[in-house]
């Protein structure tokens, strides 16, 4: 005696909601998060491309994963990682007059003339900037190594 067994299958429609860009370690930026980031984004800056602001997003996550491991906490992220960037980079950056003076005198032309006494505070600022962004690539980059990072394929 054989006993035979059938199955019926309703056909099964799967629709897909949404997809991954990246991966950084085990959290993911979906498709949609990214196209809102990313328009967002391009009617502030309307030179940036995907990649950019894939990266962004990328760095964000990192920036805040390491600000919590510091256990630096708040309702606002961008906050979050503002505290980080300042605790981490921007309490190292000392700006000494002899790189004052060294700027004020390569960019004379470009300062109309101006006396240095007048400039010095916005060359302090400018100079700072340039040292946060050059030790911030730095961190990301170390924090990139430590982080297994995957982008998906279109």
């Amino acid at each position: 005696m054989a006993l035979i067994l059938t199955v019926f299958c309703e056909s099964l429609w799967a629709e897909v909601i949404d997809r991954v860009c990246a991966f950084v370690d085990n959290d993911a930026i979906t498709l949609s998060e990214f196209e809102k980031t990313y328009n967002e984004t391009k009617a502030k800056i309307p030179t940036i491309t995907k990649d950019e602001v894939l990266n962004i997003m990328i760095n964000r996550i990192l920036l805040k994963r390491a600000a919590v491991a510091m256990r630096i906490m708040g309702t606002d992220e961008d906050k979050i990682i503002a505290e980080y960037i300042d605790l981490k980079v921007r309490s190292y950056v000392i700006i000494k007059e002899e790189a004052i003076e060294v700027y004020y005198n390569q960019h004379k032309q470009e300062l109309a003339g101006a006396d240095i006494s007048d400039v010095r505070g916005d060359i302090e600022k400018l100079l700072i900037e340039e040292d946060v962004n050059a030790r911030l690539k730095a961190l990301l980059a170390d924090l990139r190594k430590q982080a297994y990072v995957k982008l998906q394929a279109e």
